[in-house]
C-alpha cells in the first residue's frame, strides 16, 4: 500500500506572497499536497467561510496562516486530522492560541532571533526619532523651515540620556530593548501582565512596576504586548491621562493594543508630545483616519522592523515548523508548549492504519 502523502492548508495573503510561495514550493519537494486558501485583500482580515472549505480541509494535518487571515475554533474543528498551526510570521492574534491549546493542537510561529533583533533596534530608533525629531533638520536642509536660532524656544531636540523609558511588555522583544537602552544612561520601568511577579533576572538598569506607576514616571511610553482577542486596549482615555504631560507613546507591537480615538484626543489637545506608531487597528491605515491630520505623530505601515535579515529566514523558519509537526516534534519556535500533553493524546487519537505514512522523513 502506498504511502498517503501528508496535507497542508496555506493560506494566500498579498502582503506575504513571496514567503508563502517559497513555502509551498518547499513542500512540493517534500511531495506534500497543499491546499491553498483564498486571496487576502487590504483592509479586514479573511475570515474563512467554514462550510464551503469543509470538503477542502478535512485532510489537513498542518495549517499555514497569516495576519490577515483568521484561524478560530469553529476552522480548527473543520480539520480534524490537524496537529499543528504555523505561522510564518511572528504575530498570532489571528490565531486563537486559547482555542488551540483546549483542542491539543501547538501553535508554531516565527520568533526568530532576527525578529526581535530588528524589532528591538527600531523601537529604539524611534525613541530617538521622536526625540531628536531629524525630520525637522530635514526640512530645514530643503528651505521648508527656517534654520532654528541660538533661543531655548526654537530648539526641538532632546536628548535621551537622564530619561525615563517604560516598557509596557516585557516578554522577548521588551527584554532586547532594555538591553540596548542600558548603554543610554536612561532609567527603564517596566510592567508585565497584571499580578505578575518580576522577573528573577531582572537587570539591575530597570525597574518592575505596575501599568499606573509606569504611565505616570515615564518621558517615553513603548508597547511590546499582544492584547487577547476582544480585549479592551491596553492605552485608553484613562491610561493616556495618567501619563506626563509632553510624554511620548511608541507602539511596534499591535494595532489593537490603542484606543486610536483616545490617542488622537491627547495628541491634538497636546497632553502627550507625539507617538511614533506603526501599526493600527486596521491596516493599511484608513485614508479617512484622524492620524493623518496631526503633525506630532510619525506614522510607518508596519513596515518599520521588516528587514531583508528578518524575511530571508521566514520560509525555512516555516518549513522547519512544519516539518517537526509532521514528523511528532515540537514546532522550533511554539507559543503553547503547555499543550504538549494534549498534543500527544489527540496524535495517538488520530493514529490508525489509514494515518500510516503520513509522517514526512526528517530531512
Amino acid at each position: 500500500m502506498a504511502a498517503r502523502h501528508p496535507t497542508v492548508f496555506l493560506a494566500h495573503d498579498y502582503m506575504l506572497s513571496e514567503v508563502l510561495d517559497q513555502i509551498a514550493a518547499g513542500l512540493a519537494e517534500r511531495r506534500v499536497r497543499v491546499v491553498r486558501g483564498p486571496v487576502t485583500v487590504p483592509g479586514p482580515k479573511l475570515v474563512y467561510d467554514v462550510p464551503d472549505m469543509r470538503a477542502r480541509l478535512r485532510d489537513v494535518e498542518v495549517a499555514v496562516f497569516s495576519s490577515r487571515s483568521v484561524c478560530g475554533p469553529e476552522l480548527m474543528d473543520a480539520m480534524p486530522r490537524l496537529r499543528g498551526i504555523v505561522n510564518p510570521t511572528v504575530g498570532l492574534e489571528t490565531v486563537d492560541v486559547g482555542a488551540a491549546t483546549a483542542r491539543g493542537i501547538l501553535v508554531g510561529h516565527a520568533a526568530t532571533l532576527q525578529n526581535r533583533t530588528a524589532l528591538a533596534e527600531a523601537t529604539v530608533m524611534l525613541i530617538l526619532m521622536q526625540l531628536y525629531q531629524p525630520d525637522r533638520a530635514r526640512e530645514v536642509m530643503d528651505g521648508r523651515r527656517p534654520r532654528p536660532r541660538a533661543l531655548l524656544a526654537e530648539r526641538w531636540a532632546r536628548i535621551l540620556a537622564g530619561r525615563t523609558v517604560g516598557l509596557v511588555g516585557f516578554g522577548r522583544i521588551g527584554r532586547e530593548v532594555a538591553r540596548r537602552l542600558a548603554g543610554f544612561g536612561v532609567r527603564v520601568l517596566a510592567c508585565g501582565r497584571p499580578g505578575a511577579p518580576p522577573p528573577d533576572d531582572l537587570p539591575d538598569h530597570v525597574a518592575f512596576v505596575a501599568l499606573d506607576e509606569l504611565l505616570a514616571g515615564s518621558d517615553i511610553v513603548s508597547l511590546h504586548v499582544t492584547p487577547a482577542s476582544g480585549a479592551r486596549p491596553v492605552m485608553g482615555a484613562r491610561e493616556f491621562a495618567l501619563m506626563k504631560p509632553g510624554a511620548r507613546l511608541i507602539n511596534t507591537a499591535r494595532g489593537q493594543a490603542v484606543d486610536e480615538g483616545a490617542l488622537c484626543e491627547a495628541l491634538s489637545s497636546g497632553r502627550l508630545g507625539g507617538a511614533a506608531l506603526d501599526t493600527f487597528e486596521v491596516e493599511p491605515l484608513p485614508a479617512d483616519s484622524p492620524l493623518w491630520t496631526l503633525d506630532n505623530v510619525y506614522l510607518t505601515p508596519h513596515l518599520v522592523a521588516q528587514t531583508y535579515d528578518g524575511l530571508s529566514v521566514l520560509p525555512g523558519t516555516a518549513l522547519e515548523n512544519i516539518d517537526r509537526l509532521l514528523r511528532g516534534e515540537l514546532p522550533l519556535y511554539c507559543k503553547n508548549p503547555e499543550a504538549e500533553p494534549a498534543w500527544r493524546r489527540r496524535l495517538d487519537a488520530m493514529a490508525g492504519p489509514e494515518m500510516a505514512g503520513s509522517f514526512i522523513e526528517e530531512r
